[in-house]
């Protein structure tokens, strides 16, 4: 797909005007950009190689599927993707009075302590996601149920936003405390509470996470502010 950071005026335009005429006559489309023909007739090739527009049999341009999900992501003023939040996953895991504590070994926030995480890989069920997602992570299998979501905003000291995710909020227990798997991305550990609480470097949504568990509270929303040098 092209990056829509790549896009000009004129195939954003030709993108809006198929969102809502549905189908249209090149002519149309050229109108619609105010474009001289050979230098419009580019940015139609380019969106038919891109996979983003279809000339039907009978001559009119029409969105493909990805064309129609292009379009509904971008932003009419300025033409490139909205942002968006990100779907990620909280994986808490306990065995008896232990948690499956979990520390960053990557970028960013390397070294923070906290929960498990991951994103919610695509077109898979959160439920799924998360059961392989830690089987990947610990080598530790589990079935998880949702106990909420959790939306974080993570700033720096200035209100910048860093990031900005909405967790699916998981638990899964199991009966023995399976020594976890090595994993680049981070170290897994089982820890009473208190002692993962304690941790120096610890991300402050991980009290809160296990508040919401423990309360039975179903949703949350926190904005959290780091230190560049924490980021």
């Amino acid at each position: 797909m092209t990056s829509t950071g790549e896009l000009h005026k004129a195939q954003s335009t030709i993108l809006y005007t198929l969102q809502y005429a549905t189908r249209a006559r090149y002519s149309e489309l050229q109108h619609a950009a105010h474009m001289e023909s050979d230098v419009f007739k580019f940015h139609i090739r380019k969106l038919r190689r891109t996979g983003h527009i279809v000339k039907a049999d009978d001559g009119l341009y029409e969105l493909t599927a990805e064309g129609k999900a292009l379009v509904s992501r971008l932003d009419k003023q300025t033409g490139r993707e909205i942002e968006q939040p990100k779907s990620s996953m909280l994986m808490v895991v306990r065995s008896g009075d232990l948690v499956l504590g979990h520390r960053r070994d990557r970028e960013p926030f390397n070294g923070f302590w906290g929960i498990a995480s991951a994103p919610v890989l695509r077109g898979v069920p959160v439920v799924e996601s998360a059961q392989r997602e830690l089987k990947k992570q610990t080598g530790i299998t589990a079935r998880f149920r949702v106990a909420g979501s959790y939306r974080v905003i993570d700033t720096n000291r200035c209100g910048v936003v860093y990031e900005d995710k909405i967790f699916a909020v998981l638990v899964a227990d199991v009966n023995l405390p399976v020594a976890p798997h090595e994993w680049s991305g981070g170290h897994s550990e089982w820890m009473d509470i208190s002692t993962l609480l304690s941790k120096q470097k610890l991300f402050p949504t991980t009290g809160a996470t296990l508040d919401m568990i423990a309360s039975g509270e179903t949703f949350r929303e926190d904005v959290c502010m780091y230190a560049e040098t924490e980021y």
